[in-house]
């Protein structure tokens, strides 16, 4: 903490002017370039309600019992950083990062995480010590009211944690603990569960959801494998031999491990399920994906030129070195790729080729 910093005597908050955070968001930055100057980011029980800190770059930073109560998170990196038994009510952190962050015992009612990253996260109770270990506070991890709508949530602890009237609108939620969670009022409507035991979600939210792959899921699983290897056989052959894959409607889950194997140029997906799948580097070139549900799926390096997506979900896929120009067909036509009415963001955007 630099020299002009200065503690409030009567909350024991550590106040910064804007000049010291100034300094060290730039230290910290240099930290994580593994720079010599660099030093890790030490805000611990600092004073920052209603700070801007958007787009800042707080990655592995300790913001433990920091007052954050009101500040602008928006587009902030706050993978893996210390936030323990941190003030956060009210805040704005749609489409932050806080993927591995500790935020055991974090008070976040009223917040909007609307599109963040939860990945890893851990939102159990916390106890925040004071006044050299003398007395502490016990938290149970207050979300309650929080607008988790549309975040990815994988992999993150919500046991113990107080999340009466959270909204999971939309949220891809997956490997994710609910025990003992206190979940009256939560909206889960449109929530993707895979890989959660529904058992610990209260029975009158889930109907809204769309609930890990069923019987009937699984058990289609091998007509669907089917259909893959014929459509390898038509593409190989030049629609000689085979058949084109119509997938409409599937849940696509339940052979994810395996879909990466086939050539899947030109098929039909239309409103299938496809969360979470890994979709990377496979020949997708004028495949139809219209109204289908891609949340959280991987198309790093994938041919996507001429893809319909009109009316997808989309949000948090990855679209890194994914090619989608226009596919120029045999009747010299060029057929851009489509992504009407779809969630498609600019960071998305940005990761793609698209000339």
């Amino acid at each position: 903490m630099s020299s002009a910093a200065q503690i409030d005597n009567v909350r024991g908050f550590v106040m910064l002017n804007p000049g010291d955070l100034e300094r060290i968001l730039a230290s910290h930055k240099a930290f994580l370039a593994h720079a010599k100057e660099g030093r890790r980011a030490n805000l611990v029980s600092t004073y920052l309600a209603r700070a801007d800190l958007s787009n800042c770059l707080l990655a592995k930073a300790d913001l433990s019992g920091a007052v954050l109560t009101g500040a602008c998170l928006k587009f902030g990196n706050f993978a893996d950083a210390m936030l323990y038994c941190s003030e956060m009510g009210n805040v704005d952190a749609r489409y932050a990062n806080f993927a591995q962050a500790d935020m055991r015992g974090v008070t976040i009612t009223g917040s909007n995480l609307s599109h963040a990253r939860l990945d890893g996260a851990d939102f159990r109770p916390g106890r925040m010590f004071k006044t050299s270990g003398a007395t502490s506070s016990d938290r149970n991890g207050v979300a309650a009211g929080v607008d988790f709508s549309y975040c990815s949530i994988v992999g993150a602890t919500f046991e113990g944690a107080d999340l009466k009237g959270a909204d999971f609108t939309g949220a891809l939620i997956t490997s994710t603990k609910f025990k003992g969670a206190r979940m009256n009022g939560a909206t889960l409507k449109g929530a993707i569960l895979t890989d959660v035991d529904v058992n610990e979600l209260p029975a009158d939210a889930l109907k809204d959801c769309i609930l890990p792959p069923n019987a009937k899921a699984i058990g289609a699983r091998e007509k669907i494998l089917f259909q893959l290897a014929a459509h390898q056989n038509w593409i190989d052959s030049g629609a000689r031999r085979g058949t084109c894959a119509v997938l409409d409607d599937f849940d696509l889950r339940p052979i994810a491990g395996q879909i990466g194997k086939f050539k899947l140029t030109a098929i039909f997906a239309r409103r299938a399920i496809a969360a979470g799948i890994d979709f990377s580097c496979t020949e997708l070139q004028g495949a139809n994906f219209e109204g289908a549900d891609l949340r959280g799926a991987s198309f790093e390096g994938a041919d996507l030129r001429g893809v319909r997506f009109k009316g997808a979900q989309l949000q948090h896929a990855r679209f890194l070195g994914a090619d989608m120009r226009p596919l120029q067909l045999d009747s010299g036509e060029l057929l851009p790729c489509d992504l009407t009415d779809t969630a498609f963001s600019p960071l998305q955007q940005a990761e793609a080729v698209f000339s």
